[in-house]
């Protein structure tokens, strides 16, 4: 999975969850100011993202990520390592 399969997904997810158009949503996308994801809404979203992508974000981690590109960079990031590991 290529990182502009992860951005798709990722704005797939995004899309569907906040009823918006994918198409609006770029990396630029902040999560709480744009799309009004919440605390609780962070939350159902780390969920909703460990499932699609078969992982598990670390709670710590949600407080670090706050726009699509930070999403998208984690994800990378994971998919990385687990390749190396």
């Amino acid at each position: 999975m290529t990182d502009l399969d992860i951005a798709q997904k990722v704005k797939e997810i995004l899309a569907k969850k906040y009823s918006v158009p994918a198409t609006s949503i770029t990396e630029e996308t902040r999560l709480a100011e744009d799309l009004g994801v919440d605390s609780f809404g962070a939350l159902e979203l780390m969920f909703d993202l460990e499932e699609a992508f078969a992982l598990q974000i670390p709670d710590s981690q949600i407080e670090h990520i706050r726009t699509v590109k930070d999403v998208v960079d984690y994800l990378a990031s994971w998919r990385l390592k687990s390749a190396v590991g």
